[in-house]
């Protein structure tokens, strides 16, 4: 799992090596021995599900700052964009609706300090539009039935010939591709758990894994009846 993310992100940065992201990787299960322990009480899916999810959250966390240190200039400086931001941003673009939405719609106040907090919606549509371009022709279509004829997932649906799950499922798609395109999420500092959460997940993790004992024997009790 290591080797495979620091090779994804090492594709994705080409600035960093895959031997130091590999190294920055390991790390983090030296700073997060409560999180290891816990995780690898759960089935195996759901335990891989939660370790590689930290990882490519560390991955991403330590390629933005080496690019930041290789350009020059200051990771701080990075805009990221909300997915509600840009599905109401979104209906402007693609109709070339110069009146976009007011600024206090997107949950911008009016003063604005710092730039990388965005608020300039002329150049966040114009981040946006170029993001479009590079959606594939069946996404595109479906940000468009979407997010520019305000079809719902019903509808959707029914225009696609498909279910309204899968109609669902493709819009969160498209707009998650979108939002990569636009650089992604927000990499979080992450910590580990504090002594009275590792007890609590502890505990939790027994308490399942007793109701569910507990329910294999029934299932065999009642079976042998």
């Amino acid at each position: 799992m290591v080797n495979a993310i620091a090779y994804e992100y090492s594709r994705k940065f080409h600035m960093c090596d895959v031997q130091d992201i590999r190294q920055e990787l390991w790390v983090w299960f030296l700073e997060h021995p409560a999180k290891v322990s816990v995780w690898n009480l759960k089935d195996g899916k759901e335990s891989d599900k939660l370790i590689a999810r930290s990882l490519r959250n560390a991955a991403k966390d330590y390629c933005q700052r080496e690019k930041a240190r290789a350009v020059g200039y200051k990771v701080e400086d990075n805009y990221y964009y909300d997915r509600e931001v840009v599905e109401l941003l979104l209906p402007a673009v693609l109709r070339r609706d110069l009146n976009a939405p007011a600024m206090t719609e997107l949950g911008f106040t009016k003063a604005k300090k710092v730039a990388s907090e965005g608020g300039n919606w002329f150049a966040m549509m114009a981040d946006i539009d170029k993001a479009l371009s590079r959606l594939t022709q069946e996404q595109l279509t479906i940000i468009y039935l979407r997010f520019g004829d305000g079809c719902d997932n019903v509808t959707l649906a029914k225009e696609l010939d498909i279910t309204e799950d899968a109609s669902r499922m493709r819009v969160n798609r498209a707009v998650n591709n979108l939002l990569n395109f636009l650089g992604g999420t927000r990499p979080r500092k992450e910590r580990d758990y504090t002594e009275e959460e590792l007890n609590e997940q502890t505990n939790a993790d027994t308490r399942s894994d007793g109701d569910l004992q507990e329910l294999r024997t029934d299932s065999t009790e009642q079976g042998m009846d």
